[in-house]
């Protein structure tokens, strides 16, 4: 039979050997892990100073735009009321001519444009 004290020797020598080698992995990782994140931090910093120029021009270039559409919107919407209006009242008097040269007309009781004057027949 094994003696306990060999065992336990022996369980923490392989847990030392373990740890060990842990640690040797983990510890370089580790050292890269935070040089990428450095070189992330690094490149979002030039990228951030590089375009930020760029994002206010493409900024005032959009809001630019926007201008311009709301104001062509504008006129367009005031020229079609415009054009609603003038073809409301042309095909007003055009309808209104119509009615009075056809009721200038006097025909039978039974057509259209009768007027029976308050008479009864």
């Amino acid at each position: 039979m094994l003696d306990l004290n060999l065992v336990v020797v022996i369980s923490l020598g392989l847990l030392a050997f373990f740890s060990f080698c842990f640690f040797c992995v983990f510890i370089p990782v580790a050292l890269q892990f935070s040089r990428t994140l450095h070189s992330a931090q690094d490149l979002m910093e030039t990228i951030n100073d590089d375009l930020e120029p760029t994002v206010k021009e493409i900024r005032q270039s959009i809001d630019g735009v926007r201008t311009v559409v709301q104001t062509g919107t504008t006129t367009i919407k005031s020229g079609i009321n415009e054009a609603g209006i003038l073809v409301t009242s042309c095909a007003y008097g055009v309808l209104t001519g119509i009615k009075e040269y056809l009721s200038s007309y006097k025909t039978n009781e039974k057509s259209y444009n009768y007027k029976s004057n308050g008479r009864q027949q």
